[in-house]
């Protein structure tokens, strides 16, 4: 159960799927999300001192420095209680915005299931202490324990799950479609282009929203 990393993904590889997301660890405690998309540019970083950051990776922070005038590669720092159990990020995948991708032949990627019409899978990352056994709620649809990852100080626990959004969810998810369509209008999208949004709080709690780009209507 126990990996240095997972991929994953919601769907399966010849029908519709979301991106493909990486969560990673180093021996040390620091734990890492990307999406393979943006996995170049983007991460967040979770070290294991608790101070979190979400911004450019080093590899792109000289580009990102000449393309938006940002000598800070961190674009956001915030840090994490000192609970033994923290939600640290959820990622958040609409059913409607999987879609049919090429086919994707990595053998390393966790295919989790698609979730019912009108629903919302979600990823969630939670970081524990060390010797802690992390299980999930029977009452929530789909709630499973994708995997863990286990450093020298802590571990960290991928736990998936979907459910239908409450009003203030979908107003939000709706809301963001338009703001994404209207944003890219005149943009030359390559196909399978997905939005990854980062949701900022005063709190240690994140939300990330992944939409599809090819939006209709």
């Amino acid at each position: 159960m126990a990996k240095q990393q997972f991929r994953l993904a919601i769907g399966s590889p010849s029908k519709r799927q979301s991106g493909i997301w990486r969560i990673w660890s180093i021996p040390k405690g620091d734990i890492y999300v990307a999406n393979r998309c943006l996995g170049g540019i983007y991460k967040a970083s979770f070290h294991k001192d608790r101070k979190c950051q979400f911004g450019f990776t080093k590899e792109y922070a000289e580009k990102a420095d000449e393309r938006f005038g940002r000598n800070d590669r961190h674009i956001e720092k915030w840090r994490l209680p000192e609970d033994a159990v923290v939600c640290a990020i959820q990622i958040l995948i609409p059913e409607s915005e999987l879609r049919i991708s090429a086919s994707t032949d990595d053998e390393k990627i966790t295919w989790l299931e698609t979730p019912p019409l009108d629903s919302v899978g979600t990823i969630s990352l939670f970081i524990t202490e060390k010797d802690i056994e992390l299980h999930v709620p029977r009452n929530v649809p789909g709630a499973v324990i994708v995997g863990r990852l286990d450093t020298d100080i802590r571990r960290a626990w991928i736990t998936y799950a979907f459910t239908i959004p409450d009003k203030k969810l979908a107003e939000i998810i709706e809301f963001e479609k338009r703001r994404l369509k209207a944003t890219i209008a005149n943009m030359a999208i390559p196909p399978g282009t997905r939005a990854s949004l980062w949701d900022s709080k005063n709190s240690y709690d994140r939300h990330v929203l992944e939409l599809a780009c090819d939006i209709a209507g």
